[in-house]
């Protein structure tokens, strides 16, 4: 089985080929936000035979609103023309599976002064992801726990009394790691998330003004 993952929920993109369980290849890049090029430039560089890929798996974030969409967009165009599988599978959990054996609390700048949280025990999510206000992280947090975060840059002020020294950078989730999950759920028939971006935030409506 061949699986090809894209996993943009963060400025760090990136895309990997799995074949047969084992990763052949992953392409990482820092996202230009303007253009968006980097996505098809490691397409490209791939330089693969779409109609080989058995699977395309996007991640669904949390995450960039933004790079959520490119992704799904993306997948589902190269999977059109052979009637490939797409398949979605949150992000935050290629983050927790760096500590397998721990208890682990994903944790996202959600703006607006609220976080997104996802709570994972053995790289296994056991609650669903939930947004908060910055004074609730501690009540989720025990002795056992092990915070991680992709915007601990922006969120150093509130996180740096809970981490320990060497969690105090970001932890950005990848492609590789995704397809690494998707294979391993499809080999135990396990149940598959839902194809659909997680957006946490209720959508805004702005009433027009006509004058």
């Amino acid at each position: 089985m061949k699986i090809l993952a894209l996993e943009l929920s963060t400025k760090i993109g990136s895309i990997a080929l799995l074949e047969d369980g084992q990763i052949c290849k992953e392409i990482q890049w820092e996202e230009q936000f303007k253009d968006r090029r980097q996505p098809f430039d490691a397409l490209d560089e791939l330089d693969l035979d779409w109609s080989s890929i058995d699977l395309f798996v996007a991640g669904r974030g949390p995450g960039s609103f933004s790079g959520l969409r490119v992704a799904f967009s993306v997948v589902n165009a190269l999977a059109l023309p052979n009637h490939n599988k797409v398949i979605a599978h949150n992000s935050a959990e290629t983050i927790a599976s760096k500590f397998e054996s721990s208890d682990v609390l994903v944790v996202g700048d959600a703006r607006r002064k609220q976080l997104w949280i996802g709570k994972f025990k053995k790289s296994k999510l056991i609650e669903k992801f939930k947004l908060i206000e910055y004074h609730e992280l501690e009540s989720f947090i025990d002795e056992k726990t092990i915070v991680l975060s992709s915007d601990y840059d922006r969120l150093s002020f509130l996180l740096d009394s809970f981490l320990e020294t060497e969690h105090r950078k970001c932890f950005y989730p990848s492609a590789e790691h995704l397809a690494k999950i998707v294979y391993k759920k499809i080999v135990n028939n396990d149940k598959l998330e839902e194809f659909e971006p997680l957006y946490l935030h209720p959508p805004v409506f702005i009433e027009p003004k006509f004058n």
